[in-house]
């Protein structure tokens, strides 16, 4: 049941692209500039980087099921709320708090249920669970502007209320139970010394999994801003939502391939195959897109698989480098680094463009900052085990003989 309910956050998770389409309606509701009105994007994106790290320590300490509730009913108040701003000045306001609550739903708490309840064949299950992101994306794109064509800006924000009142709030109430790690109550007896083991130890690997998440989510970005680079490929608006539609259906199939390749074939293999994804997708279809539409329909696959280490590969590294106790807190610092990539990668994708005039050297540089994100992590991973086996061998150091 709890694996049910991660699953419908990671559909909630998927709400963001529904948010793309009230940017046009949203712009012209406010009387204001496209720019002016994406704004709110920053806000929303930079609070929730700024409290993901103390929205983990508090699952650990209370619970993953408290905060979800917690989190999903402020998400519900300030869609509600935001659908009824008198101004833009307002709008931005509250989503300061909007980004606040949705740190404690979503990923995060899907990703910490996964780890706390999976121990075997736990790639796997974080694969098919995190695949609720393409399925959320797919039935967004079908349903959300007929939606909006028929209620407008209000309406479509009231419809984001009630669709996470349903995949959040709901859940947070009958499906989930915490982890056995946190309903026994062993994290919140443990010693302050190593409730915050998080900050010697295993910090450093922590912190480089964090900025792997941010240099990778420049990549990322790809997944947000998918109708522009067809569009600048001169492909027409009805290709590129089959396409958008397709990339969201790849990325369904994608997660549980590298969840159940992590389980058969172990770290070392992975990383390696990940390298050679990451050089192919994106870079591929900037270097071939001119040869024809074919480019996108054999490469975008790739690309899905690549763009998928973010809500897959990463998780597991996490949990493999600092073990399930620490996993909500760590998870926090790579959730932070996340959004804090996307936030920036978004204006430098458009900054590319204003200079070069398509997308094709924001999407080779992308592919490299895959690679440097994938060399962060392995060192991550090498440090974070290195960790915690240390006290292992200090402690056999010192049994008397």
């Amino acid at each position: 049941m709890s694996t049910a309910g991660a699953f419908l956050f990671m559909v909630m998770a998927s709400l963001n692209m529904a948010m793309g389409f009230l940017v046009l309606p949203g712009s012209k509701w406010f009387g204001v500039t496209t720019a002016e009105y994406l704004l709110w994007y920053t806000v929303y994106m930079l609070s929730s980087a700024a409290v993901f790290i103390a929205v983990g320590k508090l699952m650990a300490t209370i619970g993953v099921r408290r905060v979800v509730i917690a989190s999903g009913t402020l998400v519900v108040l300030c869609l509600s709320a935001m659908a009824f701003a008198p101004n833009i000045v307002v709008f931005y306001l509250l989503s300061c708090p909007l980004g606040i609550g949705w740190a404690g739903t979503a990923a995060l708490a899907s990703n910490s249920l996964v780890t706390g309840w999976h121990t075997d064949r736990r790639g796997t299950v974080l694969g098919v669970v995190a695949t609720g992101i393409g399925v959320g994306g797919f039935i967004w794109g079908i349903l959300f502007p007929p939606v909006v064509a028929a209620f407008g800006f209000r309406g479509g924000m009231l419809a984001l209320a009630f669709l996470v009142t349903l995949l959040s709030v709901v859940p947070g109430i009958l499906l989930i139970k915490d982890p056995p790690r946190l309903a026994g109550g062993s994290t919140r007896q443990e010693s302050s010394g190593k409730r915050h083991g998080l900050l010697k130890g295993v910090g450093t690997a922590v912190a480089l999994l964090g900025a792997a998440a941010l240099v990778i989510a420049l990549e990322g970005t790809f997944s947000q801003i998918q109708p522009a680079v067809y569009a600048a490929s001169g492909i027409d608006l009805q290709l590129a939502g089959l396409l958008v539609s397709y990339y969201a259906l790849c990325g369904v199939v994608a997660k549980p391939v590298l969840g159940y390749l992590y389980d058969r074939l172990g770290t070392g293999v992975l990383f390696v195959a990940l390298g050679v994804l990451f050089v192919v997708g994106l870079p591929g279809i900037a270097l071939l897109r001119e040869s024809g539409i074919w480019v996108f329909w054999i490469l975008i696959p790739v690309a899905a698989i690549s763009l998928s280490v973010i809500t897959v590969v990463l998780p597991l590294l996490t949990v493999r480098a600092v073990g399930e106790d620490r996993f909500p807190v760590a998870y926090g610092v790579v959730m932070s680094g996340t959004w804090v990539g996307l936030a920036v990668g978004l204006p430098l994708w458009g900054l590319t463009f204003d200079i070069t005039g398509d997308y094709d050297l924001a999407m080779l540089l992308a592919g490299m900052a895959g690679l440097v994100g994938l060399t962060f992590a392995f060192i991550a991973l090498k440090l974070g085990r290195r960790s915690e086996l240390q006290p292992q061998t200090e402690a056999q150091l010192t049994v008397p003989v």
